[in-house]
């Protein structure tokens, strides 16, 4: 929990001067873009439970965008993308240890100076005990895993055919050594030390255990695990460093100066090293869905939707989807020269619009799922790509949607009838004209839990009650066991789960878990729950209905984050956070996400550098789904506000949520203020369609909508508005 501690400063500046940006038009036209994309499916040497189908969903789906959708000018040509994997179109070859080393080496022989390379790898990681001692700091090795691994039989030699941290760094050593930029995906993990509680069917996480990967006769075996788990034991707490800082699963980023000439180089890495990553059907809620990682995915869609970012916006906007989807875990990590942009782009206002093609009587755009375009959404037929939306000549509905293309037709909205494809003019565009958030909740019934019979039958009986209920404050979706949902139940014993305290209850309970199902008792989190009775039905009622309503409103409160409008050279929010033990403070980067500890402060700086009034409210939301209103101001013109919001107490611990609201003021307005949505959080002790605008949706928030809420979009009529997203994690302090 927190504590609140307001010191406010609401200071007018001077107008600020744009420092120009400079064009990357003439680099991108000059220089080559390269891309080398790692696919791992099926590994003979591993148990078929360990084999995967999502690695090559994933480098489809790249392989698909980097040859088609990339902005210009930037351009993969088919012959500098290289492709291994199996049973995918295009691909060169397996995976193997010797063709990933080859295709490596090859790049650092042809790159040039400026060059820009891609690397992605999804599939397996896993964790050995170094080869070279004193070579980590947790005497562990993080490894990727090719397709022709074999079976780990001495320390010496390590897993065979595994690509180790240390090789992985060299051959990136290499190329940018030739003076090229390098950007490289990792879709894959290493371990986890979360317990799951409830199996999700739609999910498998990509990581092997080591028993898995040891060889040899019994005694071999066990003298092998012994040795591992002795690391694991002596390395204290693997996920942090000696400051507190995450630490990326490969260390490939420089911890001190660097030659001039060295190209530079951003790593993305789906989960730090003590967590799982997994990959399931994506997008959510589409039938027969194909499986893709979730890092992989995420950052393709944040991606389609808005190219012109830098990499540290692209690592903010992931960590926000997976807050909108409640996600706790994995943490992604984001390393290197974050503040460049991706693929060396102009930086322009993206646009979410596209060409009409019409052919064969079909029209078709090419923008999709990625870009949150699913059947239904409805965008706006324009003369020209710089045609106001007031000149729309009609409106087109996507009728069935690819991941980047769309098949619509035009259909009468907005008081503009249906034209015929024939009168679509040339050289058409569509324009998204709304933009909708889903705040429907997917919650996941508790599977059976041997002994408890009763009580399960009990919850799914009150499930179903609440679920068909009128004026919840909620809306909820219920699915079965292990499918994918973004809220878990699970019947059991608190006692019963792998860590739990030695004055744990034996009292059957209804736990709140994340979309994950994991049960995470280390640091001082542990989710929700609720003691059950069998002999008082209406407690339960009661409290399972008081709950959801609170947990509904905190993720919803995530996901308007879809619907930002802003833009950073608009309204720049920064938080920054005063540590208890140090002077100063240090910037809060919404790509990352830092751990605090009672006794930290959090302080605000936001600037308004528009032309116009501003609200921003700050709210916080807890582990417990807790909504705390924190303040609300009114920013004119060139202003700036200063605030000193709040200190963390050791009343709760967990994934946690600095969250700011930012709405435009229409002059002469009352003052946005949000504190409607306040709450209490949940109790973890075992003792409509049609919105004008952002303010609306928030609204509609507070109300518990039917299903979704839609804002219109216009050239300037309607207040505008955004949600950015800080999460962090609490812990105790050590």
């Amino acid at each position: 929990m927190i504590k609140l501690t307001r010191r406010t400063l609401l200071v007018g500046t001077s107008a600020m001067t744009m420092a120009g940006m400079v064009s990357f038009r003439t680099m991108a036209a000059s220089r080559t873009y390269h891309a080398l994309l790692i696919a791992c499916t099926e590994y003979p040497a591993l148990p078929q439970r360990n084999w995967l189908i999502g690695p090559k969903n994933d480098a489809s789906l790249v392989h698909e965008y980097l040859l088609k959708s990339v902005p210009d000018p930037v351009r993969f040509a088919p012959e500098n993308v290289t492709l291994l994997a199996k049973d995918v179109p295009g691909a060169s070859g397996l995976p193997t240890h010797a063709a990933i080393k080859t295709a490596l080496a090859d790049l650092a022989a042809k790159v040039q100076r400026d060059d820009f390379v891609y690397l992605h790898l999804s599939g397996h990681g896993a964790q050995q005990p170094q080869m070279v001692k004193g070579d980590e700091t947790d005497g562990l090795d993080e490894i990727f895993l090719p397709v022709d691994i074999e079976k780990w039989i001495n320390r010496d030699a390590g897993v065979p055919n595994a690509l180790v941290d240390n090789e992985i760094g060299a051959a990136l050593d290499a190329i940018r050594d030739k003076g090229a930029f390098v950007w490289v995906v990792f879709d894959c993990c290493h371990s986890g030390t979360a317990t799951r509680a409830v199996e999700v069917d739609d999910e498998l996480e990509r990581k092997v255990e080591f028993a898995d990967l040891v060889g040899g006769n019994e005694a071999e075996r066990a003298a092998a695990i012994k040795a591992y788990d002795e690391v694991i034991s002596a390395a204290g707490s693997r996920g942090v460093d000696d400051n507190g800082t995450r630490k990326p699963a490969f260390s490939l980023t420089p911890t001190g100066g660097e030659p001039i000439a060295k190209g530079k180089l951003v790593a993305f890495y789906a989960a730090q090293t003590v967590e799982t990553t997994p990959e399931m059907p994506l997008p959510k809620g589409m039938a027969d869905a194909p499986r893709f990682g979730l890092f992989t995915f995420t950052i393709l869609s944040k991606l389609a939707e808005n190219p012109n970012v830098t990499y540290r916006q692209l690592g903010q906007a992931v960590l926000q989807q997976y807050s909108a989807d409640s996600r706790t875990r994995p943490t992604p990590l984001f390393e290197g020269e974050l503040d460049a942009r991706v693929f060396g782009t102009d930086k322009t206002d993206a646009v979410m619009q596209w060409p009409v093609v019409i052919k064969d009587g079909e029209a078709t755009i090419s923008a999709g799922l990625l870009h949150r375009l699913t059947p239904g959404s409805k965008l706006a037929i324009l003369p020209s790509a710089l045609s106001p939306l007031s000149d729309a000549v009609g409106f087109l509905e996507v009728q069935s949607a690819k991941n980047l293309e769309s098949r619509v037709k035009s259909v009468e909205f907005d008081k503009k009838p249906a034209l015929k494809l024939a009168d679509i003019p040339a050289n058409a565009y569509a324009r998204v004209a709304e933009i909708a958030v889903d705040y429907k909740l997917v919650v996941a019934r508790p599977a059976a839990t041997k002994g408890l019979e009763k009580e399960t039958a009990l919850v799914n009986s009150v499930l179903d009650q609440l679920a068909t209920a009128k004026e919840t404050g909620f809306n909820i979706e219920l699915v079965e066991s292990g499918k994918s949902a973004e809220l878990r139940f699970a019947v059991m014993r608190e006692n019963a789960v792998p860590g739990a305290a030695k004055d744990a209850t034996d009292k059957p309970a209804l736990w709140f878990l994340p979309a994950s199902g994991d049960v995470t008792l280390t640091d001082g989190s542990k989710p929700p729950l609720i003691i059950i009775h069998l002999d008082d039905r209406q407690k339960l009622v009661d409290a399972t209905a008081r709950n959801l309503r609170t947990i509904f409103r905190a993720t919803g409160l995530s996901r308007l984050a879809a619907a930002s409008d802003y833009k950073p050279e608009d309204v720049d929010v920064q938080f920054q956070v005063k540590r208890r033990d140090k002077d100063g403070l240090e910037p809060l980067q919404a790509s990352v996400v830092p751990r605090v500890s009672p006794g930290d402060e959090v302080h605000v700086l936001a600037k308004n550098s528009s032309d116009l009034l501003v609200d921003i409210n700050v709210l916080y939301v807890g582990s417990d789904y807790s909504i705390t209103h924190i303040v609300a101001e009114r920013l004119a013109p060139q202003a700036t506000l200063e605030e000193g919001l709040l200190a963390f107490t050791d009343t709760s611990f967990g994934m946690e949520r600095m969250i700011a609201v930012l709405t435009e003021a229409p002059p002469e307005s009352e003052k946005e203020d949000l504190g409607f949505l306040a709450q209490d959080g949940v109790a973890s002790a075992t003792r409509g369609t049609g919105s004008a605008g952002f303010s609306d949706m928030l609204t509609d928030l507070g109300m518990a909508p039917a299903t979704r809420s839609v804002m219109r979009l216009a050239d300037r009529s309607g207040p505008k508005g955004a949600v950015m997203i800080f999460p962090m994690e609490t812990v105790p302090r050590a």
